[in-house]
C-alpha cells in the first residue's frame, strides 16, 4: 500500500465533505460516503443509517438558503487499520449562521471517522462528532 497516496485520497474526500456539506451540494456529498454509512450528529442525538438518510437529514436541517454554515476541519490525525479501512478523527471549528432567526452558532468539535476503500476509491462509512464547545449568539 502507498501510505502517503491513500492518506491523501483520505484528506481530499473529509475536505470534499466539508466543501459539499456547505455549498449544500449534498447529492453530492452523499456520493463521498458508502451506501450503508452511518452518523451521530448532535453529540449523537441524531443517529443516521445509510447514507440516503444522512444526505436526506443533513439537506433538511442546512439546506435552506436562507442558512449560511461554515466548516473548517483541522489537524487531521489519520490511522490504517487495513489495506482498505481506516479511522480518522478531525478537529472541527463551525459556524451556522440564520438571519431571520437572528441567530449565529459557532464552536469546535471533534468528528470520529471510519473509511473503506471500495472500488471507486476511499469513501466515508462512519462520521459524527462530540462538541467541545458551543455558543449562540444574537446580532440585534
Amino acid at each position: 500500500m502507498d501510505t502517503a497516496n491513500e492518506l491523501e485520497a483520505i484528506l481530499r474526500l473529509k475536505y470534499a465533505y466539508f466543501r459539499t456539506l456547505d455549498l449544500k451540494q449534498f447529492e453530492q456529498l452523499g456520493q463521498l460516503m458508502t451506501e450503508d454509512a452511518t452518523a451521530s450528529y448532535e453529540d449523537g442525538k441524531t443517529m443516521l443509517d445509510g447514507a440516503a438518510a444522512i444526505v436526506s437529514w443533513l439537506s433538511e436541517a442546512l439546506g435552506s438558503p436562507a442558512i449560511v454554515t461554515e466548516h473548517h476541519g483541522h489537524h487531521p490525525e489519520i490511522d490504517f487499520t487495513s489495506d482498505t479501512t481506516a479511522t480518522g478523527t478531525w478537529y472541527l471549528q463551525d459556524r451556522v449562521i440564520v438571519p431571520s432567526a437572528d441567530l449565529e452558532i459557532g464552536g469546535t468539535a471533534f468528528y470520529s471517522d471510519r473509511y473503506t476503500k471500495t472500488d471507486e476509491g476511499w469513501r466515508i462509512a462512519h462520521t459524527g462528532y462530540m462538541r467541545v464547545f458551543e455558543e449562540h449568539r444574537t446580532h440585534s
